[in-house]
């Protein structure tokens, strides 16, 4: 439908009033602004710059003030949640060093207690008792949880040459010492009762104090007692106690003689008693070790040893 006279000469007319109002306004600003510029700083558009300010600073200061509020609490929440982000980052950091702090401690630890196996070896070569057995390392993969350190688990068995009787041996600040003995033999797997058992029993000597020999045995959980030590040997504290390669009940011992046990740290008295009470502490904590040395009996007198 085609528009009207009337109704396109009215249109055209408004557009041209538009065009001539902005265009006014904008010749109207350029004047202003070259006779601001113009002025001196007392003139007339200058002093009403001057008026406007002092009207609006009030107004301006007011909506400042009733602002501030909303601004701090928006800059606020917004340092709260940057300062909560950075404390979880430095937690996750801290326990990512701490981790890393701990399997160092832990890797430390382990390199240890394989550096003092080294004195099994070392024990292995130059006794003549222990010339018949092979030593075999291995980790230790459980162990019983009590007061008695009874028994651990490591992952060497028949499969390996593991007999049933074959002594067990650790590193210690002093060398080789004796731990324990295997008491169940699986293929790949054996089981070892600690010398601390409660239960086991060692022959057992103190080479300082003269020919005599004794029994050892735990009377409480991590500590020995050799028995059977006559009043006249000149038993003294520090002295080491080793195994005396004898057995008891008339069975050949499965422990080869001369392997370090532990220390003497106390004597009973000898005016009373026949036999000297004579408490041992073992070089070796059980709960400490990772890695355990099983001498596994090659030669026919240790194999007879491991039978009885």
């Amino acid at each position: 439908m085609a528009s009207s006279p009337a109704t396109t000469g009215i249109a055209r007319r408004r557009n041209n009033l538009r065009r001539g109002i902005i265009a006014a306004l904008v010749i109207l600003c350029l004047g202003l602004f070259t006779v601001y510029f113009r002025e001196s700083d007392d003139g007339a558009l200058h002093g009403a710059q001057s008026t406007a300010a002092s009207v609006i600073s009030p107004v301006q200061e007011v909506a400042t003030r009733a602002v501030e509020p909303f601004r701090d609490a928006w800059g606020w929440a917004s340092s709260l949640k940057d300062a909560r982000d950075r404390s979880a980052s430095l937690e996750t950091e801290v326990d990512r060093l701490r981790g890393e702090v701990v399997f160092s401690d832990v890797q430390a630890q382990r390199l240890d207690e394989l550096e003092k196996l080294l004195g099994v070896e070392k024990l292995v070569d130059a006794s003549k008792d222990l010339g018949g057995y092979e030593a075999k390392t291995s980790s230790v993969v459980t162990r019983s949880i009590s007061p008695w350190w009874r028994s651990a688990r490591v992952g060497i068995g028949s499969s390996d040459g593991v007999m049933r009787n074959s002594p067990v041996l650790a590193g210690s600040e002093q060398g080789a010492a004796l731990v324990g003995i295997v008491t169940n033999v699986s293929s790949r797997s054996a089981d070892v009762s600690f010398v601390t058992d409660g239960r086991t029993e060692v022959g057992g000597r103190i080479p300082d104090a003269g020919p005599y020999f004794g029994l050892l045995s735990s009377i409480t959980p991590g500590q020995l007692q050799l028995s059977g030590i006559p009043k006249e040997a000149a038993v003294k504290t520090g002295q080491a106690v080793v195994t005396g390669g004898f057995g008891v009940k008339g069975l050949q011992s499965p422990y080869p003689p001369g392997v370090p046990v532990g220390v003497v740290t106390s004597v009973g008295p000898q005016e009373v008693d026949v036999d000297r009470t004579v408490q041992v502490t073992p070089y070796v904590d059980p709960r400490t070790l990772s890695y355990l040395t099983v001498l596994i009996p090659r030669s026919p007198e240790a194999i007879a040893r491991a039978k009885g």
